[in-house]
């Protein structure tokens, strides 16, 4: 049982990878997959978003930073209990030097003989005896090592070390919180939950269970669609590179044929189809990779995914599963919820003889793929791109802005619009700094794709400065005259400050 825990828990799964070593406080984003905090926390430094939010290093899902830092994602209790588990099995069934006594009381360090699982001690003979005689350790469960080697991660679930309470530490959390949805020891339950609904937590802990075995039966189905579109994907790609070695084969035994007539003429003809060729088959080969990159790259989230659900739910003790649980049944139906590809339309890739004399002409590849001239359903854009068939964009997602400038969201989220009216305010707060101190003028019916020369005229003409050489400052910038406004990211109501120039008489 031991040796095949070693076999089914892949390396991976409790290695970090960004550092690809074993985890180190790993912490446990909502796509499933784990990291060391301290790996984690680097990470997001280089690649967190504005919105608090990092993509995933291995599946590129978004996860949110609660609070902004990693401190506050959850700690992975189970794969940091697996790998105890996995290194002590490591332990036991080495063959290098004995096995010693790991009590920290234990003076003579003989040879261990059986593990406490509540301490997580090795111990010896002596050690056992005086552990089964003290009151604080009699009621502790000790197993010998030859029990351990034969029945394994059993033995670990079932006598697995008690959660103990984070506010009573002399408690051990036996209960569920169903109104508050949280574990809690007795004194909780007493003192903080007395009025709530609550259950034993090994019952929790089996409907747990049984809700994740249907979900994980859910989403091994869909990835057991995805590898068949792989494997249908990779057929094709191969296909297709045999349908390019084909017409290149058909186009060299065409270009030999006339070689005699117009050697010079039909290398020249050849050696542009066979670029033509490579063109093609490069498009259609590159948007067959991308599609089964991006099954792939689906199936990895589900494999994952799965992974950690069936490991979790084999190995998982009943606090890891009440823990760790809910998120992995959320992150489970969020991917059973997700929707598989299905496989664009590939034109054949054929290539057609128009050999034709005195002008020698070899014939032409068929099968590229053309730009999408369909209308998107918003907007009334032409998709205007390679794509494969029947995966045409269907919406667009160009920003739309109203002639003075306010930008109204994607076109295809607000769809048709009057584009030279609107009734929101345009002005802008010009501050003028003179002698007799700051004084503030409003400009309005102001765009914002006019131009800094523009406005400045406008304020000329409003503070009554003739010919004085005026510059306009906005965020401690001057700001230059062939700009316009939204090159500096100015909005409506902004305050800009204007300053007059001391210029010299010519």
């Amino acid at each position: 049982m031991a040796a095949s825990l070693l076999k089914e828990i892949s390396s991976d799964f409790l290695e970090c990878q960004i550092c690809l070593q074993p985890f180190r406080q790993p912490k446990i984003l909502p796509c499933l997959h784990t990291f060391c905090k301290e790996c984690l926390t680097e990470y997001a430094k280089a690649h967190r978003a504005s919105d608090n939010q990092i993509k995933c290093p291995t599946c590129r899902c978004k996860a949110l930073l609660p609070g902004g830092t990693v401190d506050a994602l959850k700690d992975n209790f189970f794969v940091e209990s697996l790998k105890d588990t996995v290194n002590l099995h490591k332990t036991l069934n080495s063959t290098e030097g004995e096995i010693v006594c790991s009590n920290s009381f234990c003076d003579s360090k003989g040879p261990a003989t059986s593990r406490c699982l509540n301490c997580d001690d090795l111990l010896c003979a002596e050690c056992v005896a005086a552990h089964l005689r003290i009151k604080v350790t009699r009621d502790h469960t000790v197993l010998g090592l030859d029990e351990l080697r034969s029945q394994g991660q059993e033995v670990t679930a079932r006598y697995g070390q008690e959660q103990t309470c984070s506010e009573h530490t002399d408690e051990v959390i036996k209960f569920f919180c169903e109104t508050c949805q949280v574990p809690m020891c007795r004194d909780c339950a007493l003192l903080k939950h007395r009025e709530h609904a609550f259950t034993h937590l090994k019952d929790h802990s089996a409907q747990v269970k049984t809700e994740l075995q249907g979900n994980i039966d859910q989403v091994k189905a869909k990835a057991s669609e995805c590898r068949a579109i792989c494997h249908q994907l990779q057929n094709q790609l191969e296909d297709e590179q045999q349908a390019e070695a084909e017409v290149n084969h058909q186009i060299a035994d065409a270009a030999s044929k006339l070689k005699e007539i117009v050697v010079s003429e039909i290398d020249k003809q050849k050696e542009a189809l066979l670029a033509e060729n490579r063109k093609i088959s490069a498009l259609r080969q590159k948007l067959l990779s991308s599609e089964k990159d991006g099954i792939d790259t689906m199936l990895v989230r589900l494999t994952s995914a799965l992974e950690f659900g069936e490991n979790l739910l084999s190995y998982g003790s009943d606090y890891e599963l009440t823990v760790v649980g809910s998120e992995t049944k959320e992150r489970l139906n969020t991917l059973d919820a997700e929707s598989v590809p299905t496989v664009g339309k590939v034109p054949s890739l054929a290539f057609v003889k128009t050999t034709q004399v005195p002008f020698v002409e070899i014939g032409y590849v068929c099968g590229a793929i053309e730009l999408c001239e369909l209308k998107l359903p918003y907007g009334r854009h032409l998709c205007g791109e390679k794509h494969l068939e029947g995966h045409c964009k269907t919406v667009c997602n160009a920003q739309v802005s109203l002639e003075c400038g306010h930008r109204l969201g994607l076109c295809c989220e607000v769809k048709d619009v009057d584009t030279t009216s609107c009734s929101k305010g345009h002005q802008l707060f010009i501050q003028l700094q003179s002698e007799r101190g700051p004084r503030t003028v409003t400009v309005h019916e102001v765009r914002l794709f006019d131009s800094v020369a523009s406005l400045k005229e406008r304020c000329r003409k409003k503070v009554d400065k003739g010919n004085a050489a005026l510059s306009l400052k906005f965020a401690g910038k001057t700001l230059r005259d062939d700009l316009t406004l939204e090159d500096y990211g100015i909005g409506f109501q902004s305050t800009l400050f204007l300053n007059e120039s001391i210029r010299q008489q010519e």
